[in-house]
C-alpha cells in the first residue's frame, strides 16, 4: 500500500472517526483484569472469525459463499464489530462504545450498500439468489450450499495482511493492561511487566520492519 492509499485509506469517514475513538480510549479508559479477561474472548471471537473469512475471500474476481461467506455476507465487518465490542467491555466505557458502535452500524450500512451494488452488476442473479437466502450480519443457522466452493487457503490469508491486525491487538492488549497495573493498581516492573513490554516493543518492531523492507524494494524496483 502506498502513500497516496494510505491517505486516501485514513481519510475514509470510518478511519476518521476510529483515530479519534482511538485517542478518547487511550486517554481516558481504565481496564482492569476482570474487564480485560472477559472482553478478550469477544477480541478473539472477532479476530478468528476475520482470520477465517480472509482464508477464503476472493474480492470481486469470484462470488466467495465458502468458510464464514456461507453463514454470512460480511464475516470480515461482523469480525471486526466483535473486535470493538471487546475493546469497550475491556476498557468499560459502555456508553461512549454504544454510540461508537451505532455510528460505525450506520457507516458499516452505506459502505455495504455500495459493496453490493457492485457485486450484483458482476455477479447477478448469483448474487442476488445468495444475498435473499443468507443475512448481512447476522449467521444463518444452515450454511449456503450454492456457488462454487474452495478451500481455505493460507497464501490468501498471509496476502490479505490479516497478521497487522492481530500484532496490533495484541500491542494494543498488552498496552491497556500495563496501564491499569501501572495506573490504577500502583505495580511495580517485575518480571511479567518487563516480559510483556518486551513482547509488545517486538512485535510492533517486527511489523514497522516488515513495512520499512517492503518500501526499500518498492523504491528499487522504481529506480
Amino acid at each position: 500500500m502506498n502513500i497516496k492509499d494510505r491517505m486516501r485509506r485514513i481519510l475514509k469517514l470510518r478511519f476518521a472517526i476510529l483515530y479519534p475513538f482511538g485517542l478518547f480510549i487511550v486517554l481516558f479508559a481504565t481496564p482492569d483484569d476482570e474487564s480485560i479477561r472477559f472482553g478478550i474472548w469477544f477480541i478473539l471471537t472477532g479476530l478468528f472469525i476475520r482470520v477465517w473469512a480472509n482464508g477464503y475471500a476472493i474480492k470481486m474476481e469470484k462470488l466467495t459463499t465458502s468458510g464464514p461467506y456461507a453463514f454470512v455476507r460480511h464475516p470480515l465487518y461482523l469480525g471486526t464489530m466483535f473486535v470493538i465490542a471487546g475493546f469497550i467491555i475491556m476498557l468499560k466505557i459502555y456508553l461512549v462504545g454504544v454510540m461508537f458502535i451505532i455510528l460505525m452500524a450506520i457507516i458499516y450500512r452505506r459502505t455495504i450498500k455500495k459493496e453490493e451494488d457492485m457485486l450484483e452488476k458482476k455477479f447477478g442473479e448469483l448474487y442476488i439468489n445468495y444475498k435473499r437466502k443468507i443475512a448481512a450480519m447476522i449467521p444463518a443457522f444452515l450454511p449456503y450450499q450454492e456457488g462454487e466452493k474452495w478451500p481455505f487457503s493460507f497464501r490468501r490469508l498471509i496476502h490479505s495482511q490479516e497478521y497487522k491486525l492481530f500484532i496490533w491487538v495484541i500491542v494494543m492488549v498488552i498496552a491497556f493492561h500495563l496501564k491499569s497495573e501501572f495506573l490504577a493498581e500502583r505495580e511495580i516492573i517485575d518480571a511479567k511487566i518487563l516480559t510483556l513490554i518486551i513482547v509488545a516493543f517486538l512485535l510492533g518492531s517486527v511489523d514497522l520492519l516488515g513495512e520499512f523492507i517492503k518500501f526499500r524494494i518498492r523504491r528499487k524496483k522504481d529506480v
